[in-house]
């Protein structure tokens, strides 16, 4: 279970686009399908069915009313970890990523206040675009930058994560709109 900011249509296909030329590393990377682009705010793992009724309702809570949608923008393609053999292909955010950090610390004190252990690492306002497989070694051959087209993360949802021979399938249990009462 996690929650995330789901990127709107046209996002996701112009990140798709940018990503197309990672599908020749095929071998070694396994992308992430363009429906399941999103921005993670918070991971929970799995679980029990107090927790995820406490998961639910931070979904719900009155202050997200106040919150207004993100404007954000990619700017790059980079790794994680960013030196060294990558783990993560990922689309930066550039434009937007202050205010994303700053949802994201917001969200975490809903979390905590709500029981949850938080993340204490710094928010990295980023969207997964591919995974490297295990055991494989693969480095980005260079940084691929780019203006992209602004666009808004309008929505906070609870989606529970299934995995597959496909890769993850994820299904929306609770979506809130922000800045909506």
């Amino acid at each position: 279970m996690f929650l995330a900011l789901p990127l709107p249509p046209p996002a996701r296909q112009e990140l798709a686009a940018r990503c197309a030329p990672l599908a020749t590393d095929g071998d070694v990377l396994r992308p992430v399908a363009p429906a399941g682009y999103h921005m993670t705010v918070h991971f929970f793992g799995s679980l029990a069915c107090g927790d995820l009724a406490r998961a639910r309702g931070l979904c719900l809570d009155d202050t997200l009313a106040a919150v207004a949608p993100l404007r954000c923008r990619f700017d790059a393609l980079g790794q994680l970890p960013p030196r060294g053999p990558a783990r993560v292909v990922h689309a930066v955010i550039g434009e937007g990523a202050a205010a994303l950090k700053d949802f994201v610390m917001r969200m975490r004190a809903l979390v905590a206040a709500a029981g949850f252990v938080v993340d204490r690492r710094p928010p990295l306002p980023h969207v997964t675009v591919a995974r490297v497989r295990r055991g494989v070694k693969w480095t980005a051959r260079s940084t691929v930058t780019w203006s992209g087209v602004p666009f808004l993360l309008d929505r906070l949802v609870l989606f529970e994560s299934h995995l597959g021979h496909a890769g993850a399938r994820y299904e929306p249990l609770v979506t809130r709109r922000l800045g909506v009462s």
